[in-house]
């Protein structure tokens, strides 16, 4: 430090600037030493087990608070009056509350977010309109990538001021299968076909206990269903697997899937 107030001196610079010059340049790398450790304790978190998607809105509240912190230290070490610029400041509250309406609802949604926690990273949720794979939670947004890999980007309101449906929260999921079968074709052989495949898997689990049931009689077809328990991770590999091997153990039974058809009677006058 030293040193460096000797070089200022050598290069013309008076001793009062030179020493502003040393207490700036000491602001801005505790500042900057502050923040390397706040992500270090961040990154710290995350590998024990805290939620990935907090780590964006964390750091940037602690980034922007350490930045106002040293804007107002190092105007003050330039001779400004710092409580006449708070006082201003504080006086314009309302107005620049207004003017910022939306941005500040954006960051009181996200810290809400942050602490009721009704997602984590990697989870898949429907919001609204909004479907996909959560990335992270930041100040103002909140990123998804959806199911065909678009990046999406939506403010924290949108979220927290609708219904969040959270696919991945729970560890298991139902899984509802409907089948619709010819009228001539027997109900009772159906579910029975349906309930060996089920009882033949281990994953699917057994408790709660797969139903079988006939849930609407159609226009052409007798609507068979099944109601299974599976993984959450594992539900859609599942939903594939049994669409395919109840249709093929169908067709080995000779129990047919109709297709939409209409009688039409034609009178003759």
């Amino acid at each position: 430090m030293k040193e460096f107030e000797s070089f200022l001196k050598n290069v013309g610079v008076t001793n009062a600037i030179a020493q502003d010059i040393i207490e700036i340049a000491t602001v801005l790398v505790v500042i900057a030493i502050i923040l390397a450790i706040i992500k270090l304790i961040l990154n710290f978190a995350i590998k024990k087990g805290a939620d990935e998607s907090v780590k964006p809105l964390l750091y940037s509240l602690f980034s922007y608070a350490l930045y106002i912190v040293g804007l107002l230290m190092i105007l003050h070490i330039l001779g400004v009056n710092t409580a006449g610029i708070v006082t201003v400041i504080g006086a314009a509250s309302l107005a620049i509350g207004l003017a910022l309406k939306d941005t500040l609802g954006n960051i009181a949604s996200g810290i809400l977010l942050l602490f009721l926690h009704p997602f984590r990273a990697s989870d898949y949720i429907e919001c609204g309109s909004l479907k996909g794979k959560i990335v992270g939670v930041g100040l103002f947004n909140t990123i998804l990538i959806s199911l065909d890999g678009l990046y999406v980007s939506a403010p924290n309101s949108m979220l927290w001021g609708a219904p969040i449906i959270n696919f991945s929260r729970n560890p298991v999921r139902r899984l509802d299968l409907a089948f619709g079968i010819d009228y001539a074709d027997s109900a009772e052989k159906a579910m029975a076909e349906m309930k060996q495949l089920v009882e033949s898997d281990s994953e699917v689990l057994k408790m709660p206990e797969p139903s079988f049931y006939v849930s609407s009689l159609d226009d052409s077809a007798v609507c068979v269903n099944m109601r299974v328990w599976v993984k959450t991770a594992n539900y859609w590999d599942m939903r594939c697997k049994y669409m395919k091997a109840v249709k093929e153990r169908f067709d080995e039974v000779g129990i047919s899937i109709p297709f939409p058809q209409r009688v039409v009677h034609i009178v003759k006058e």
